[in-house]
Order: C-alpha cells, then sequence, then structure tokens
C-alpha cells in the first residue's frame, strides 16, 4: 500500500484538471505531476496556451504506455460521458496500490470507476463550491472550493489508504473536509446540481439568473427537490437545513460563473446529462415517484443537443 503520496496523475483537462493540476504542480513539481491522455490528444495538447487566473500553465503529459511506475495518486476529472473510456484506456498506468479520488459530478462515477477497473481502491470524493470557467484555454476562478472526502458504508478501501490521503492533503494545504457521512454530502452536492446544471444548460446563462427570483430559479429549486424525495426512499434523508444550506451556496458564487453544462452548451459538447436528470428519472421509476421538472430539463437538453453539428 501506499504510504506516502509524492506523485500525482490526473486524468482529464478540464476545468477541475487543470485547476487541480496548477495546484498539484506548483506544489510537488512538474517532474511529479502529470495528465494522462493518448498520443493524438498530447500532440495536440502541445500547440495550446493554457493559463489559471492569468499565469500560464506548464504541465506534463503521458500515455498510458509511457508510465513505467503508476503515480501515487490519481485524480479523475474527465466529463461524465467520458469516464468509462477512460479509465479502460488508462488502464495500464493504474496500479494495485495507487490511490484514485473521482471529482466527477453525480453520484455514480466511484462505481463506474470501480466496476470498470475491477478492484476497490477509490475514495469517496465529491467536489463543492469551486466556480472555474474553462473556455478557450483560459481557467478563470474565484473560489478554489474544496474535496470532500470519506469512506461510505459500502466502500471496502482500507482506512489506511483516505489516513494516507489525509496527510497529503495536509502537508500541502490542498483545500479538504473529512466526512463521515460522505454519501449524504454526495447526495447533497448531486441535489446542487441536479438544479442549477441543468437550469442553466437550458436557459442558457450565468449565475446571476438563477440568484434572484423567477422562473428558471423556479425551475432548478423544483428540481432539487425531487433529488430530495428520492433521497428519502433512498434512506439517504436529505433534510430541510441541507436544501436551505445549497441554496445559500449557489447564491454565493460568482454571478457571471457558469456551471459544466452551461460551457458545454457552449462548445457543443454532449452534455453530463445521465449523470442528473439521467439518474434522476432511473431511481424515481425504481420507486414509482413523478419527476416531471427532471423530465422536461432532460427533454429540452436532448433538443438543443440535436442541434450540434
Amino acid at each position: 500500500m501506499t504510504k506516502e503520496i509524492k506523485t500525482a496523475a490526473i486524468l482529464g483537462r478540464g476545468a477541475l484538471g487543470v485547476m487541480f493540476g496548477d495546484f498539484l504542480t506548483r506544489k510537488l513539481g512538474k517532474d511529479n505531476v502529470y495528465f494522462l491522455a493518448d498520443e493524438k490528444r498530447i500532440s495536440r495538447y502541445a500547440n495550446e496556451k493554457i493559463t489559471c487566473n492569468g499565469k500560464a500553465c506548464n504541465f506534463s503529459y503521458k500515455t498510458p504506455e509511457s508510465v513505467d511506475k503508476p503515480a501515487d495518486l490519481l485524480l479523475v476529472s474527465v466529463k461524465g460521458t467520458q469516464l468509462e473510456k477512460a479509465i479502460r484506456d488508462s488502464a495500464k498506468a493504474i496500479g494495485d496500490d495507487q490511490i484514485i479520488i473521482s471529482s466527477l459530478n453525480g453520484i455514480s462515477s466511484e462505481e463506474i470507476i470501480e466496476k470498470t477497473l475491477g478492484r476497490g481502491k477509490i475514495i469517496d470524493c465529491v467536489a463543492q463550491k469551486m466556480d472555474a470557467l474553462f473556455l478557450q484555454g483560459r481557467l478563470t476562478y474565484k473560489d478554489f472550493g474544496e474535496l470532500c472526502i470519506g469512506l461510505s458504508a459500502k466502500n471496502k478501501v482500507k482506512r489506511q489508504y483516505l489516513q494516507t490521503l489525509v496527510k497529503f492533503f495536509d502537508s500541502i494545504h490542498f483545500p479538504y473536509m473529512l466526512e463521515q457521512n460522505i454519501e449524504h454530502r454526495m447526495w447533497c452536492k448531486w441535489m446542487l446540481n441536479v438544479g442549477v446544471n441543468q437550469t442553466l444548460a437550458v436557459y442558457d446563462s450565468t449565475f446571476s439568473l438563477i440568484q434572484k427570483e423567477g422562473e428558471p430559479r423556479d425551475v432548478m429549486v423544483l428540481a432539487m427537490r425531487e433529488v430530495v424525495d428520492l433521497s428519502r426512499k433512498a434512506g439517504i434523508n436529505l433534510t430541510e437545513e441541507d436544501f436551505k444550506t445549497y441554496l445559500q451556496i449557489i447564491d454565493n458564487l460568482n454571478p457571471q460563473g457558469m456551471p459544466s453544462m452551461r460551457q458545454d452548451r457552449i462548445a457543443k459538447r454532449p452534455t453530463e446529462v445521465k449523470l442528473f436528470a439521467g439518474t434522476v428519472i432511473e431511481k424515481a421509476r425504481k420507486w414509482n415517484l413523478p419527476v416531471p421538472v427532471n423530465t422536461m430539463l432532460a427533454e429540452k437538453i436532448a433538443e438543443f443537443e440535436r442541434t450540434y453539428k
């Protein structure tokens, strides 16, 4: 088992991947942090200039085949639509003693990663409170946010892995929160994303639109309420206090920022709607619960995705 984290690999060079990559590279050095990608993607990256809050990023890249020894930590930050393929393609660079965390939205990425790898060593994680915006090679953010980490009741990873990760985060002053009930926290963040991501993708706007009274905010609130109803059936039991807390988080986001699904719409990329409305609808069908707002949002998102060329 990895006793100390000295090297890190990142899978996915989107908004969070760049933000975490910039932080880790500054703390550990370019030789100890790298992005995993195939040769074609790396060749494209070589001709792209990436900045983080106005400063040029100097990243290292490796193909899975070129990795001699897997990094001590693997941080998965790909889009949900690419997750299974990205994990399969990177399998050669994933080691038996490697600690894995996922910053993906939703509540299913850990299960997907474990199923794809066929072995349990991923620590439950949820990213929250960041306002990273990544467009045309420029990443900007005001709030770095934090990673909430922990072990859910169904997670079979040895607690020593979690302790190693905590020690590492402490040593580099990485913002994190150690959760005793990580599954509850993951549902809270999922509730937020179900409302914010999908609503602003459909209404094609920034956070400012849902921070004021009106139809978009009403839609967001109702979509989140449907997750609260599902949580009670699932035994997670999100509370009214949880709902109010995450509504306050939304209201404190940078008004000119935007969530990942709105960024996807601008770039004409497939969205992560399956992680949000898709999962809501699937779970609602299991418990025979009506979820009209998420059903509507899924239909609207499918409509604008069909216009992509």
